[in-house]
């Protein structure tokens, strides 16, 4: 495969696909969202056995090749090209009706190749390891959860597609530029072998296409940025943290992402402030980064890095419970201890009674009574003086910070 793509269509509309390859929409079912093409190969028309893509029967086109064989017999193969489906519903805009199309092209063996970096190669690669492959392009298994491994492509270090993909299943980065898809990144994940200690995907029929594809380090007009805190104090370790982004404008495509992670994404954004709220954040330097794609498909980069701090406050308060248990434990254990070294003494004084056992037997365990519970006590005393002076710095620290 060359080509998968997504996308909606309307009835005149004209999708150019790869290799010379075209279709337009000449009518629609308004209510089921069966199309009715013509499909054309350098502007001319190709024959097709059935011009409508339904749902439940797409439209194929097998194309039938003459080859020369060494023994001067020529033999027709025959070669899959295009499967187009329809998703089997629509969507009303302005009176106009639009139907989602899935579209998937195979490589014409007698038309040619253009523009590629990559073509139909095979690639294995680790999980946490990134596979170079052209063009400052980057790919890597990030997670595999039971049958389902995660990809990310990248250019440049920038996040393009994040994608969970299984068994014989295909990761692909489509971009659209006034209605038409071109499909950037292709691969089948022929299989992924797991070992105790990592995971090997192995991927075939890479396709990877030369596009342009700008970036700027710098704020996009009419977009802003900012990450702050659910509640006073600042950004803190443990806590979640709301990144907030506003738009005056529209956009096809907006993305958020912390430290690499996609946070939130959204299509079709329409002017207007919007938010998304981080998991539980660790102390340390983190990155957002806003991804803006206008209806030229033009992708634009900013972030910015965030601090988050230490959180003082819970960690003191954490060692002052913390103390008090240790210290409450002490004091248990002391009384226990010396309880039951009391009932010893009193047994042994009853033994000594009936046996007239020696006085020293009896100073003997009267003075391990008496050590082991100022022992005790000793301990205890001590872990709450330590815990009264966390307090007070506690108090302190809560005061002037």
């Amino acid at each position: 495969m060359i080509h998968y793509s997504e996308p909606q269509v309307a009835v005149q509309d004209e999708i150019f696909l790869e290799q010379g390859y075209s279709f337009k929409v000449l009518d629609m079912n308004s209510k089921s969202g069966d199309v009715w093409i013509e499909l054309y190969l350098n502007g001319e028309e190709v024959e097709l056995d059935d011009n409508f893509a339904k749902e439940d029967q797409p439209l194929e086109y097998i194309r039938s090749i003459v080859e020369d064989e060494d023994d001067d017999e020529d033999e027709e193969i025959d070669y899959f090209i295009l499967k187009i489906t329809t998703e089997g519903d629509v969507d009303e805009e302005d009176g106009v009706v639009y139907s989602t199309l899935y579209i998937e092209q195979y490589m014409d063996p007698v038309e040619d190749v253009e523009n590629y970096l990559l073509l139909d190669k095979s690639y294995s690669l680790k999980t946490d390891s990134e596979l170079e492959l052209s063009g400052l392009y980057t790919l890597e298994a990030t997670d595999v959860d039971d049958d389902e491994v995660t990809l990310e492509l990248r250019l440049n270090g920038k996040l393009l597609k994040e994608d969970e993909v299984e068994d014989d299943e295909y990761f692909y980065y489509t971009v659209y530029s006034d209605g038409n898809p071109e499909t950037v990144f292709l691969a089948n994940v022929k299989a992924f072998f797991e070992t105790d200690d990592e995971v090997t995907v192995f991927l075939n029929h890479v396709s990877l296409k030369q596009i342009q594809v700008s970036s700027s380090d710098e704020l996009p007009d009419g977009l802003d940025i900012d990450v702050s805190s659910p509640v006073d104090g600042g950004l803190k370790a443990g806590r979640i943290a709301i990144v907030s982004y506003s738009l005056n404008g529209s956009y096809s495509e907006v993305r958020i992402l912390v430290d690499g992670e996609i946070l939130d994404s959204r299509y079709n954004a329409s002017p207007g402030v919007y938010k998304a709220v981080t998991d539980e954040m660790n102390s340390g330097i983190h990155k957002a980064t806003l991804v803006a794609i206008n209806e030229d498909d033009d992708t634009s980069y900013y972030s910015e890095d965030f601090s988050v701090s230490v959180n003082i406050k819970d960690n003191i308060t954490e060692s002052i419970v913390e103390l008090a248990n240790t210290a409450a434990t002490e004091i248990s254990k002391t009384y226990n201890i010396t309880s039951n070294i009391s009932k010893s003494d009193d047994s042994i004084k009853d033994s000594s009674s009936d046996t007239e056992e020696s006085s020293d037997t009896k100073d003997s365990v009267s003075s391990l009574s008496s050590w082991t519970s100022s022992t005790g006590v000793s301990n205890a005393v001590s872990l709450i003086v330590t815990a009264g002076v966390f307090l007070l710095f506690f108090t302190f620290f809560n005061k002037f910070r």
